[in-house]
Parts: C-alpha cells; structure tokens; sequence
C-alpha cells in the first residue's frame, strides 16, 4: 500500500524532458523542453495531417502535369505535318481522355472536400 502510494507521487513528479536533438522535440509546442500527455496526444493528430497534406500536394501534382502534357501536345501538334497529326489522332484522343479524366477528378474530389469541411 505505501509502495503504490509512493510510485503514484514519484510518477507524478517525474517529468517527460527531452534528450538534446530528440525526433520528438517538434512537438514540444510550449518550448519548455517537456512533453505533457496533451502534447503527446496530439501526436496522431498530427501525423494524419501532415500525410494527407503530402496525398493532396501528389494529387496537385499530377493534375498539374496532366494539364501541362495536354497543352504541350496540343501546342505541338501546330509544327507537326498533317500526315502525322492523321496517324496520332487515336492516340491524341485517348491521351485527351485520360489527362481530362486526371483533371476532374481531382477538381471534383477538391469540390467536394471544401463542401463537407474535410
């Protein structure tokens, strides 16, 4: 019985302090070199944020690739001769469809995002 009183007051008195350069220094959010348990629990919230910043920034990404090809195949079709612009046009169209579908995915996904506040 004094054991468990004793630990709950040691444990209580104890502080979680940080080694120098520690993974977890970041978040210390006061700066006191101490972690609290509210600290500490905002750790997974955290993380989940900063993995989906980094799936929407990927998601930016490709979109805005998949804009550039287009206007890039687009513009070079204008210095291309007639014969080979004939010969692409199947695959000119596919190519259309895929960056288009690429495009509004993601502005649709985006939409629907800001709508319901996620």
């Amino acid at each position: 019985m004094v054991y468990r009183l004793y630990f709950r007051i040691y444990n209580r008195m104890t502080q979680k302090k940080l080694q120098k350069q520690s993974m977890y220094a970041e978040y210390d959010e006061d700066g006191d070199g101490i972690v609290s348990d509210e600290e500490l629990s905002h750790v997974a919230d955290i993380k989940k944020l900063e993995h989906d910043l980094r799936k929407q920034r990927a998601q930016r990404r490709m979109a805005t690739a998949s804009l550039v090809a287009m206007a890039s195949f687009t513009i070079a079709m204008f210095f291309v001769d007639l014969e080979r612009v004939k010969a692409l046009a199947d695959i000119s169209n596919l190519f259309y469809l895929t960056g288009g579908g690429i495009v509004s995915v993601y502005m649709g996904a985006s939409a629907i995002m800001n709508r319901n506040g996620k």
